[in-house]
């Protein structure tokens, strides 16, 4: 998480933009038998987050995704809708959606988190590596609803989170890239050591941290099953080039626990 949005150049996913400064990581391990929700964007990040938190004795509740007002794709990483909910069937966590502008993202967040909050949830886990703006953000809103914020990835070295997914079996494809740092020809690439020796030779973080490029995972040792991405094509939108999904032909099997909220 804590990525630049596939619609708009100059605003992160979550809060404003880095202003410098660090801090230690916090431990997971305050998490231990705490029901908590997961700040979910599809991507690399986010489910590696989800794996160390549930690894660490947390008991997830809900996958929280924020979307472009019209309900139809995630704000974060443009993903349609249909695959975020194929994702949250595959791992059986409730993915709970919200359709807001920027003007009233902040706003509608804590709401969600507020809600959360009054069933029986305890703590939000977000996917942020070093950007400080992003960890003040995402402490504040969980603090407005009375959560704890905790970042399993902080401060990680970004090679060893890459190590660490990719030894574990997780797979993800390239879903958009930032057009002024990289071209279309990483689209809808298999996440590997490899590429990512390829992104960085061409100037991109390791895992992307700068809004460089977004992943989806497909396959993870947390889903029972994989989850479908097709495409054709690629399409630019808002300085990004972005894969041009398209839906399977069977509809994507949601799990019973699964919440969709359109608000």
């Amino acid at each position: 998480m804590g990525k630049t949005t596939i619609g708009t150049s100059a605003q992160p996913e979550e809060g404003p933009q880095p202003t410098g400064g660090m801090e230690p990581p916090r431990p997971t391990a305050e998490l231990a038998g705490r029901r908590f929700f997961c700040s979910w964007s599809g991507g690399k990040d986010a489910y590696l987050s989800l794996s160390r938190a549930i690894a660490a004795g947390g008991r997830p509740e809900a996958l929280l995704c924020m979307l472009h007002e019209d309900g139809g794709c995630s704000r974060g990483h443009g993903l349609p809708l249909a695959l975020l909910e194929g994702q949250a069937a595959a791992v059986g966590i409730a993915l709970v959606t919200r359709a807001t502008t920027w003007d009233e993202y902040e706003a509608t967040y804590v709401s969600a988190l507020h809600e959360l909050r009054e069933r029986g949830v305890e703590a939000g886990v977000f996917g942020d590596i070093d950007l400080q703006a992003h960890r003040d953000w995402v402490e504040r809103v969980c603090e407005a609803a009375g959560l704890v914020c905790h970042l399993p990835l902080w401060q990680e070295p970004r090679r060893r989170l890459i190590d660490e997914l990719l030894a574990s079996g997780v797979r993800a494809t390239v879903v958009a890239v930032d057009a002024a740092k990289l071209d279309a020809s990483f689209l809808g690439r298999e996440l590997t050591a490899e590429l990512v020796a390829e992104l960085e030779v061409a100037g991109a973080d390791a895992c992307g941290e700068e809004g460089e490029y977004h992943t989806m995972v497909t396959e993870a040792p947390l889903f029972t099953k994989s989850a479908p991405l097709a495409w054709d094509g690629h399409v630019s939108r808002d300085g990004h080039w972005i894969l041009g999904f398209s839906m399977p032909v069977a509809e994507v099997e949601v799990d019973s626990r699964r919440e969709q909220e359109h608000r």
